[in-house]
């Protein structure tokens, strides 16, 4: 039953990504996810309350995986310009900011995480903000908070950064 709860959601959550490829978040109706799921819309409310819930889902789903907590801000940097239409349909042309604090709170997680792992050396002023923060949480949060309206500019910019300056430029912000 689990298994099959996990295969329905991750095909609705792909569904959702094919259709983020071509519309802003606010165009892309349930119905439309359904159809491109190929499933009935009441499967959609058994496993989500709405499109956010889904898009939430897909984040941590298809793309949080791919984070290397090694490499924090370059596999965020490298996923964000693969999925250069996607990204600009859930950032420039989303006039929901509750997409914002998602993303803010899923990379906060993962700048803790890997706090906790002892595996944010190759950034180093990341690092000691988050390790020597009376509250790390507080810290990481800033950071990814920063980090992703950074990024939200890159992508609004048109990419006019390539990947490499960019992360060129994170990495030596201390």
């Amino acid at each position: 039953m689990k298994k099959h709860r996990e295969e329905k959601s991750i095909t609705l959550a792909l569904a959702l990504r094919e259709l983020l490829k071509h519309d802003p978040i606010e165009k892309i109706t349930v119905d439309q996810i359904c159809r491109e799921a190929a499933v009935h819309r009441s499967t959609f409310y058994r496993y989500f309350q709405d499109k956010y819930d889904l898009l939430n889902y897909a984040f941590d789903k298809i793309w949080l995986e791919k984070i290397d907590e090694d490499d924090i801000v370059d596999s965020i940097i490298l996923l964000i310009f693969k999925e250069k239409d996607i990204f600009r349909n859930i950032s420039i042309n989303n006039n929901n900011n509750l997409l914002y604090w998602i993303m803010v709170e899923m990379v906060t997680e993962k700048i803790l995480v890997a706090s906790q792992n002892d595996r944010l050396h190759n950034i180093k002023w990341i690092e000691e903000t988050v390790l020597q923060a009376t509250d790390p949480k507080l810290a990481a949060n800033m950071i990814a908070g920063a980090f992703l309206t950074l990024l939200f500019e890159w992508v609004d910019s048109n990419y006019q950064m390539d990947p490499k300056e960019l992360s060129d430029f994170v990495r030596h912000l201390h």
